[in-house]
């Protein structure tokens, strides 16, 4: 009953393991300059679903063996960690002021997945053999990688037009010293906008 305890929160917590690594990356990457945030979002997205992926295929590679299974999970699950840097903070930098709405549709279409692949799964796998669950596992390839090439070709993270209702300023006035060089940024940044 342990080792099973422990097998199965090893994904979870290689996630949320990886999540904060790749945070902190993304974070000290940003602030430096080093790359973009629209190149660094679909950079850290594209890790997280190839690396993924990968790993889905090394799941159905390793058959029945279950030390190789459970490796194979845990390190789909630390990689997938990463695309928490990527995809799933892009509505934040797409659109501030709209971002809980934007974050709310994403959350509630990638929901939608909770209900939906345990009915799959039971359609797909009636009689539990290893080359009907190799259908569900292709079917998670598929789905990861097409998501990936997705946001690589269509994502962005660069802040959206539609943003600024009305053109008007994110912000009006500044309010104290430590944070002038910020609300100078995004008044910069409105003004640019209302170019467009």
């Amino acid at each position: 009953m342990t080792e099973n305890g422990v097998v199965s929160c090893l994904p979870v917590l290689m996630t949320g393991i990886s999540g904060l690594i790749a945070s902190l990356v993304s974070n000290w990457l940003s602030k430096n300059n080093y790359i973009g945030v629209d190149k660094l979002r679909k950079t850290f997205t594209s890790v997280g679903a190839f690396g993924f992926s990968v790993c889905v295929v090394g799941i159905i590679l390793a058959g029945c063996d279950t030390v190789i299974n459970i490796l194979c999970f845990t390190l789909a699950a630390f990689i997938i960690g990463v695309s928490l840097s990527g995809v799933a903070i892009a509505s934040i930098d797409m659109s501030p002021v709209f971002a809980g709405f934007l974050t709310g549709i994403g959350t509630c279409i990638a929901s939608i997945s909770t209900f939906i692949l345990p009915i799959l799964t039971g359609y797909l796998t009636p009689n539990e053999t290893l080359g009907e669950w190799h259908y569900v596992f292709w079917i998670t390839f598929t789905v990861v990688l097409s998501s990936g090439f997705v946001f690589i070709i269509f994502g962005s993270a660069e802040v959206q037009p539609w943003n600024f209702p009305e053109g008007k300023p994110l912000m009006k006035k500044v309010t104290d010293e430590k944070n002038k060089n910020a609300t100078e940024d995004v008044l910069l940044q409105t003004n640019n906008l209302q170019e467009i």
